[in-house]
């Protein structure tokens, strides 16, 4: 009984310490990373890079780490990150080529890997939403979105899409905004799942669109990538038009293939542009103030940015083929 004891305890020991080291090297001095570069006044610095929870400092529990020793360890690592969501300190990031979501709690130091909603498989889960303690999860293949309550159980199933992707949620009167891209329409859902709106329609007036892909919601506003229109739209809560800006191109100003967007502390509209490898950054009226970014895979450089979250002016954004989420702060001062 003894020996059997003592190997229980040696085998704990040995999970204790393979619980992995960080994977994202933080060694190197990203300090300078700002841009404009000076001597301009930087507005947009690097702040960080996470590709695993351990880059978080969420490690594996001892308990994690011993089951791994006999099942092989969990796969943690970031595939192709797509959309995330940030609220509090809660991080939800769609892999749908790993048909999963990660969900990383900083407050609670725990990491979840979502594979399941119910007893649904995820597929190809694309879009994600975090809103009064519950997630949000667009599966663009099941042409579902599922609700989730804090504890991960599934709550409610919204379905009659042809193809959702990006989800955005208003906080004050908890509704959830989905895109359905192939419908070319913003469909609208109350807190019990029902549809209580529609707005769009193929076209390229105002309030039509064109394979619309992402969305945000900030300071009672919804911005819409009108993705094959290449342009933004701007709305109240309320579906009324406010501003269009945005026309296609390569150089500063101008959309390739635009994906992510959000809005900083500010109101200015952050979008990824997904083929250029940089974040561009306008006004509200679709004035061009400032880019960063270029194709890369050092701290500060990309390879197809897609999502964006912005929460107390840090800035989130899903680096798709470097399987990373990069980190940046918004520094305010006017732009």
């Amino acid at each position: 009984m003894t020996r059997y004891l003592g190997m229980l305890i040696g085998l704990l020991l040995v999970a204790c310490s393979t619980t992995g080291p960080e994977t994202f090297d933080h060694s190197s001095d990203t300090s300078h990373l700002v841009w404009p570069p000076a001597p301009e006044t930087s507005r947009i610095k690097f702040v960080t890079a996470f590709k695993t929870p351990e880059d978080l400092g969420l490690k594996k529990s001892i308990f994690r780490s011993f089951i791994d020793l006999f099942v092989g360890s969990e796969d943690r690592n970031l595939t192709r990150p797509y959309t995330l969501s940030v609220e509090q300190e809660m991080i939800a990031v769609a892999d749908p080529d790993a048909a999963i979501v990660h969900l990383y709690d900083l407050h609670r130091k725990k990491y979840t890997k979502i594979e399941k909603a119910g007893e649904t498989n995820l597929s190809s889960p694309i879009g994600v939403a975090l809103g009064n303690n519950r997630l949000f999860i667009a599966d663009s293949m099941l042409n579902k979105v599922f609700v989730l309550d804090s504890d991960m159980e599934i709550q409610l199933v919204l379905d009659d899409f042809m193809r959702p992707t990006s989800l955005a949620y208003d906080p004050d009167r908890d509704q959830l905004y989905v895109v359905d891209t192939l419908a070319h329409t913003i469909k609208i859902f109350d807190q019990q799942g029902n549809l209580v709106d529609t707005m769009g329609g193929r076209g390229e007036e105002d309030l039509q669109f064109n394979y619309p892909s992402h969305l945000a919601f900030a300071d009672n506003k919804l911005i819409v990538n009108d993705t094959m229109n290449f342009r933004i739209q701007i709305f109240d809560q309320h579906g009324n038009h406010l501003d269009t800006f945005g026309k296609q191109g390569n150089a500063s100003g101008y959309l390739t293939q635009s994906k992510g967007v959000a809005i900083d502390s500010d109101g200015h509209i952050y979008i990824a542009d997904a083929l250029a490898n940089r974040i561009q950054i306008f006004d509200q009226a679709g004035q061009f103030l400032l880019e960063f970014g270029s194709v890369g895979s050092d701290p500060g450089t990309f390879r197809m940015p897609s999502g964006l979250a912005i929460q107390d002016d840090k800035i989130y954004i899903a680096d798709s083929y470097n399987q990373r989420i990069q980190v940046f702060q918004y520094l305010k001062a006017g732009m």
